[in-house]
């Protein structure tokens, strides 16, 4: 001990700045692991922020805690699942989805526009009987 100070406090994790979004995202869940990663490790986190966003980064350690039986003890236990993530979507407009092609397998549903319902399939029903009884 050395003025108050426990010998187990001198290992101050220090989080870089590009990590920080996430490491906050995690915490505001109420997930509190240490995040003494070695420097090749804060290397592939800043990585992987670059491909799959701190948001998503974020909601992995997230759910992989809440999965965790005793816990996360430290921010290691989410690399792994954070390397199987897929890269974020691309900004911008979202691509619109093209039709099946020809002699596909994939039969399409039909939209509500195609397609009315009960309630409108009764009123038309209901609409056609009496323009024949009149």
């Amino acid at each position: 001990m050395n003025e108050g100070v426990n010998a187990r406090d001198e290992r101050v994790a220090v989080v870089p700045d590009f990590a920080r979004p996430v490491v906050d995202r995690i915490s505001a869940a109420e997930v509190y692991p240490a995040w003494t990663l070695t420097s090749g490790e804060w290397v592939i986190v800043h990585a992987l922020i670059k491909r799959s966003g701190p948001d998503m980064l974020a909601a992995a350690a997230v759910q992989a805690a809440q999965r965790a039986r005793n816990g996360v003890a430290h921010a290691r236990y989410f690399l792994r699942a954070w390397q199987a993530l897929p890269p974020a979507p691309a900004p911008g407009p979202v691509p619109a989805t093209a039709a099946p092609a020809r002699g596909s397998n994939v039969v399409p549903f039909p939209s509500a526009a195609d397609r009315p319902g009960r309630a409108a399939q009764a009123a038309d029903w209901y609409a056609d009987l009496l323009a024949e009884e009149q």
